[in-house]
């Protein structure tokens, strides 16, 4: 649970450090190619290109333990955007890391956003979860401060409310795997 539970960290503070979707419409022309900085985490994620991250996950986790000691600390939530710089570069860093990802069938540039698509997925489906498993705990009478704690997961769960059914969905289908390689309850 406890690991869950920073998963959910993560991936909120994912999303509140990197942004919100854009509002509006968006252009149907738009290749996914030009999308840039949070719109990529709200586009839709493929099967294959779910099957190709699992796959090369532990290509990218050898290449942060290779050079995990020259991060500087990212121990509080004040530190995660600084983790994510550190983590967006990690390609020029570790020159065989292009050559490893693309002999796992997974380039660099498709890696990356494949890797925010599903953690903003995992990160709505807990928070789907944590949730409905809350509001069922909860029902009849709630203290006060069990109100405001539900008022304050239903704002936090805002930040998901773009993120797309088929990404929720492909999560939930690989769950097993996806935790496996991402070291997840």
């Amino acid at each position: 649970m406890r690991k869950c539970m920073g998963l959910l960290g993560l991936c909120i503070l994912l999303a509140v450090f990197c942004g919100a979707p854009e509002e509006g419409p968006k252009a149907e022309t738009e290749k996914p190619a030009e999308k840039t900085g949070a719109d990529v985490y709200y586009a839709t994620l493929g099967e294959s290109e779910l099957q190709r991250f699992i796959k090369a996950v532990p290509v990218f986790k050898a290449a942060v333990e290779k050079i995990e000691s020259e991060f500087e600390s990212t121990e509080g939530p004040q530190d995660f955007a600084s983790m994510l710089g550190q983590y967006s570069i990690l390609n020029e860093r570790v020159p065989e890391l292009e050559a490893n990802l693309k002999a796992a069938g997974m380039a660099w540039e498709e890696f990356w956003p494949a890797m925010g698509k599903t953690y903003m997925a995992i990160g709505a489906v807990v928070m789907d979860s944590v949730m409905t498993s809350m509001k069922t705990q909860m029902e009849g009478t709630q203290p006060e401060m069990v109100k405001e704690m539900v008022k304050g997961m239903e704002e936090a769960s805002e930040i998901y409310k773009e993120v797309p059914q088929v990404n929720r969905d492909l999560v939930r289908k690989y769950w097993a795997q996806l935790a496996s390689v991402l070291e997840f309850e």
